[in-house]
């Protein structure tokens, strides 16, 4: 029996079959094992770009959006100024510019195209027949117009875009236009660390596919280049996460949002070429590996020793990809968090001089709650819990103290499974700062610190509302200095400044908390009385005489001046704020000329 089994087992051709069996199956293995690795390899790099470039998308529309809203609102105010109170327009535009990087240049226009005030005083032709303008003529509806990328007549290598804004007087009719040219490469470093990756390209168009702005265009590409990402192609719209995606042709991938509010999309599109080189490399790697295993094995049938080596060989590579994410990962800016629903922290990545409550190393399996106040951590839980029922993203921000000093962050949530979210987290503080401070300057007198004619306005037409609603009757009162010429002629601006410091001091001093004293202008000055009488507001017009009475003391020399006051009340006199300050006008003047 031995025998016969031996004979069997050493017959050559029956071991010739076993071996081409043994073969055919290691062969068939190989090839099974070859589209394992391959997709292994290509699937998380696919799915990395997927996420990143989608990630990258909603926040750069999230933070294209902001900025444009916040040119937006001060290109609003800008026309109201220009109606309301031209003489500030200059003042304010400067501030702006100064506030604002991204905006180059600042221009109002009349009804024809005109320009009346610009930033920079050597542009100063017709804009009657630019898109902006002829879109603001022909659509009443439009609010805002943003213009396709133009190259600038001064300055030659610039590319900067328009967003105008229309005017219009209280009656609807059309007034002029207001525009902010926006500089390319300025919008650009506005927008962060999203298009600093050499790889990943920006891209503003709108509807139709027309550029608008990109980032790569200060690098030396033409116009048809950045447009070609997208033009020869339709946008697929996915409902997955409300996220829209297209693959590109030429090696790029791209994710986009639509901004509903500003008529256009917001891309952003990453060049595979490295990727697919790499996994081009992988390919070619696991081809000859194979190979070489197939030769191996046919020799020595050493299959198992040869599985090991592909499974060491399979972990190099996986280690080498990881190490290629964290370095991607690592030159993201901010804070990067990977967070239980929760509140419990995984993992994290942290930009060097991102401010921190505790060290970065004690992060790691902490929790929110240890780290935030009740109310902000019962906000962030609540809002992870939203992101993972929904899957859609979300977005909060927030105020810290750090070290004594109040910091604001901008923070993204999104889901990765039904347990965790990733927090994509962004100081936002000198933005923060920018718009209080400008918000501030646009209704305040900067040298007495009082509100200014704006505020004033706005006050006023507050009690006049109250009044329609619930007759509560005002007193305004009307204020000019008298000798404040011969002390600004005779001893300089400076003491003049000094005399109106000192004189909405005074006023301050002796009206009541619920009283507004407003600088309108020059040497003019109004103070709101709610809920008083003429007879009443007669009172406070002798206790102002007596206060502003009261000299400066300045090197010694006393200095001081009179003041002539013009009372109007609502509703003895009128109901309206022209009506009003135009009685309490008049009436000053009349006072002005009993007094001399």
């Amino acid at each position: 029996m031995t025998k016969h089994i031996n004979q069997l087992f050493f017959n050559r051709t029956l071991v010739v079959f076993m071996l081409l069996a043994v073969w055919f199956i290691g062969a068939m293995s190989l090839r099974y094992f070859y589209h394992q690795q391959v997709s292994g390899y290509k699937n998380p790099i696919n799915e990395q770009i997927n996420q990143r470039v989608g990630m990258l998308s909603v926040l750069q529309a999230e933070l294209i959006d902001k900025e444009f809203s916040f040119v937006g609102a001060n290109l609003r105010q800008l026309g109201a100024m220009s109606i309301d109170a031209p003489q500030q327009v200059a003042a304010y535009a400067e501030r702006l510019k100064n506030l604002n990087p991204t905006i180059w240049q600042l221009y109002v226009a009349d009804s024809k195209g005109v320009i009346t005030f610009s930033t920079n005083p050597g542009s100063q032709q017709p804009i009657s027949v630019r898109d902006y303008f002829t879109e603001h003529i022909q659509n009443e509806h439009t609010s805002f117009f943003i213009s396709s990328p133009r190259q600038s007549i001064i300055q030659e290598s610039a590319l900067s875009i328009m967003m105008s804004y229309p005017i219009r007087d209280s009656e609807d009719k059309f007034r002029g236009v207001v525009v902010a040219t926006l500089k390319n490469e300025d919008l650009t470093a506005q927008l962060g660390s999203i298009t600093k990756n050499k790889n990943i390209s920006a891209v503003l168009t709108d509807q139709s596919g027309k550029l608008i702005w990109s980032s790569s265009m200060y690098e030396g590409l033409h116009k048809s280049d950045i447009y070609s990402l997208c033009k020869d192609h339709k946008y697929l719209a996915s409902t997955e996460l409300g996220i829209h995606r297209v693959q590109l042709e030429n090696n790029a991938q791209c994710d986009f949002q639509f901004l509903d509010k500003w008529g256009m999309f917001s891309i952003v599109a990453e060049n595979r070429a490295t990727a697919d080189q790499l996994i081009r490399q992988y390919e070619q790697q696991v081809v000859t590996r194979n190979i070489i295993i197939l030769m191996v094995f046919t020799l020595l049938l050493v299959f198992l020793g040869n599985q090991l080596l592909k499974q060491i060989e399979s972990r190099k590579l996986l280690a080498v990809l990881n190490q290629r994410n964290k370095a991607i990962i690592d030159a993201m800016p901010d804070l990067l968090l990977t967070m239980r629903v929760d509140g419990k922290i995984i993992d994290h990545e942290v930009e060097d001089s991102f401010p921190l409550l505790v060290d970065a190393d004690k992060l790691n399996g902490m929790n929110i709650k240890q780290l935030l106040e009740p109310d902000l951590v019962e906000r962030k839980l609540a809002l992870m819990a939203a992101t993972v029922k929904t899957g859609e993203p979300s977005t909060i921000e927030y105020p810290l103290v750090l070290n004594g000093k109040e910091y604001y962050f901008l923070e993204r949530l999104t889901a990765l499974d039904d347990k965790h979210v990733l927090a994509f987290i962004i100081d936002i503080t000198s933005r923060r700062a920018a718009e209080v401070k400008l918000e501030w300057q646009a209704f305040h007198d900067g040298l007495t610190g009082l509100p200014n004619r704006l505020m004033f306005f706005e006050f006023l037409n507050k009690l006049i509302q109250n009044y329609r609603r619930h007759k509560r009757e005002f007193t305004i009162l009307f204020i000019d200095l008298n000798g404040f010429k011969e002390i600004n002629d005779n001893y300089g601006h400076h003491v003049g400044d000094e005399i109106l410091k000192h004189t909405a001091t005074q006023l301050g001093s002796i009206l009541r908390e619920t009283d507004t004293v407003a600088r309108l202008g020059g040497d003019e000055f109004a103070v709101l009385l709610p809920e008083t009488s003429p007879s009443q507001a007669q009172r406070v017009v002798k206790s102002i005489v007596e206060t502003i009475k009261q000299p400066l003391i300045h090197n010694d020399k006393s200095l001081s001046v009179t003041a002539s006051i013009g009372m109007a009340a609502c509703p003895q006199d009128a109901t309206s704020a022209d009506e009003l300050l135009n009685a309490a006008d008049k009436r000053m003047y009349d006072v002005k000329l009993t007094e001399r």
